[in-house]
């Protein structure tokens, strides 16, 4: 089973959110991400991230008890 370090961890996370974000922007016809690099700055961005976090490791805490 692999095991996973928290730096693997946030960079998936922050992969998660760039591509929900990129899936948005497709989806809205909208051809920069401008505002969405101004909208996930800061306090946005860790929030949206931890919960990202949480939801991985739960999916490797599951995977590890299958």
């Amino acid at each position: 089973m692999k095991s996973y370090t928290n730096q693997e961890i946030n960079d998936l996370a922050g992969s998660a959110l760039d591509v929900a974000c990129s899936f948005i922007q497709e989806q809205l016809n909208v051809e920069t991400g401008d505002l969405a690099g101004l909208f996930f700055s800061g306090n946005r961005k860790e929030i949206i991230e931890s919960i990202f976090e949480a939801y991985i490791r739960s999916e490797i805490g599951a995977k590890n008890e299958a």
